[in-house]
């Protein structure tokens, strides 16, 4: 892979050459090449590279499926790596498909759970901006999803950050669904906590009816705002925002 060095600067395809810009690597510059999309159809001999084709194409259908899902969640917490590692997750769980061929394996409810613990901010965690453990329950008869926030004290227990005045904290839970417009979580937030003086316990609840054979995910995050004059704001160019994948409920 050639870099661009010089001040010019070039994006797009000059004959064999296409030039791009990669985010962490700069300006490239590569040749065409590589073998021809015909054979690769058609040849038994890139069998296994059709089958790879094929299972990670379905991989990048149910990530985007969960982020349409969870999309008005993401602005707050996604980190510009999460698409990458959500879909090379959901390709791992594909992976774990005991039931059909090579190349037609999917995304069974059964290998669900190990959605658990997924990071959608890979620079921050829960653990990281808070020093209470948070578990979420979902009850299935009841259908609410539950999150106990234990007694805390923000000088101790909370990652301080600059400019920060208030945390908050948000609780959904989410039916795992193919459908082309997946049902929208249930959202549920605190109040914003003030970073000085003991937090008393809170419990935060979620109502989620969903039919027996559901599966149902909880996702907790953890947000930071700094008040003026009674007005609540993010905080700007935050990378600390943390939201888990804490608890995958399977029928």
């Amino acid at each position: 892979m050639a870099k661009q060095e010089s001040l010019i600067k070039l994006r797009g395809k000059v004959g064999d050459l296409s030039f791009s810009k990669h985010r962490s690597r700069g300006y490239e510059a590569r040749m065409k090449g590589g073998v021809d999309k015909a054979r690769i159809q058609t040849d038994p001999k890139f069998q296994r590279t059709r089958e790879n084709m094929a299972e990670f194409g379905t991989a990048v259908s149910t990530a985007k499926q969960l982020r349409l899902q969870l999309h008005n969640l993401l602005r707050t917490f996604e980190d510009s790596t999460m698409r990458n590692r959500l879909t090379s997750l959901i390709h791992r769980i594909q992976k774990s498909d005991a039931v059909n061929a090579r190349g037609a394996r999917i995304f069974l409810d059964a290998n669900s759970s190990m959605l658990k613990g997924f990071e959608f901010n890979q620079a921050s965690s829960l653990k990281m901006l808070l020093g209470v453990h948070l578990d979420a329950v979902y009850d299935r008869l009841d259908g609410l999803a539950t999150l106990p926030i234990l007694e805390f004290n923000p000088q101790n227990d909370v990652m301080l950050l600059p400019g920060a005045t208030h945390m908050q904290f948000t609780l959904a839970a989410a039916e795992l669904s193919s459908e082309d417009v997946p049902p929208r979580p249930v959202v549920v937030k605190s109040g914003f906590v003030p970073l000085i003086g003991v937090h008393p316990m809170e419990i935060l609840q979620a109502p989620l009816v969903v039919a027996d054979t559901k599966v149902v995910y909880l996702v907790v995050g953890i947000s930071m705002y700094q008040e003026v004059n009674g007005e609540f704001y993010p905080l700007m160019n935050n990378p600390y925002n943390a939201m888990t994948i804490v608890e995958v409920d399977i029928p």
